[in-house]
């Protein structure tokens, strides 16, 4: 799934239509309504892929904001910031072995994989965490790069409003 944002007025092929998927698209949006809450108020559905948006002005002046927010080396901070903040969270029990390293579940047990990991061949152990155990936490999933900021602001900056469909 994902968020496909498409531009109600572009002035350019660049705000014709910006995509992330869920991944992507959840820190892009929580960075931005928190970074521009003021210019970001107008669309209230920035997780729901239902239609709402914002107007032309208000695409044209975020643009104009993340642009400064990427000059001034504010996005690259948070960009930092976010991933440091990501490798320090701690590994979580494995749910799909319980933590055992082994799939002892129908699912595992189908693919032969309710053995201990055999570290010569591969086989055995949890499919998941590859025997260990443990995973990274979910939050880990949704990545925040400098470059995504900068392409929604070129959109934002032609789109004249735009609509998350």
């Amino acid at each position: 799934m994902g968020m496909d944002v498409y531009g109600k007025a572009p002035t350019s092929a660049a705000g014709e239509y910006f995509r992330n998927n869920v991944w992507w698209w959840r820190p892009l949006a929580d960075f931005v309504t928190t970074a521009h809450a003021d210019l970001t108020s107008g669309c209230e559905y920035w997780h729901s892929n239902d239609g709402d948006g914002l107007d032309g002005t208000a695409s044209a002046a975020l643009g104009l904001a993340l642009e400064a927010d990427l000059a001034s080396g504010r996005v690259k901070e948070y960009a930092d910031a976010y991933t440091a903040r990501l490798a320090a969270l701690p590994l979580e029990p494995c749910t799909y072995c319980e933590a055992t390293g082994m799939r002892t579940d129908a699912v595992g047990k189908q693919l032969g994989l309710d053995v201990p990991r055999d570290p010569e061949t591969g086989r055995g152990g949890c499919n998941a965490c590859s025997g260990t155990g443990q995973l990274q936490s979910w939050e880990c999933s949704y990545p925040f790069e400098v470059e995504n900021v900068a392409e929604f602001a070129q959109f934002l900056k032609a789109c004249g409003g735009f609509s998350i469909c």
